[in-house]
């Protein structure tokens, strides 16, 4: 059976990473980027989905009997 976890589409791309990463080579001064929540919420989701990922294949590993 195959289970999957959905959480839906996030596209990052040049135009969202350049102003958060400029922010953080200058030491993190100024005003916070406004597309830095989303990053940050995009990541944690990823996070989560490897990490169920990664579950349910061990538990699939675990139910796959031995070859012969």
């Amino acid at each position: 059976m195959y289970k999957a976890m959905i959480s839906g589409g996030l596209t990052v791309s040049a135009a969202d990473l350049i102003p958060t990463v400029d922010w953080a080579l200058h030491g993190f001064h100024g005003s916070v980027p406004a597309n830095l929540s989303g990053l940050i919420a995009g990541a944690i989701v990823a996070a989560i989905h490897a990490g169920y990922n990664a579950w349910a294949a061990r538990s699939a590993a675990k139910q796959v009997p031995a070859a012969q």
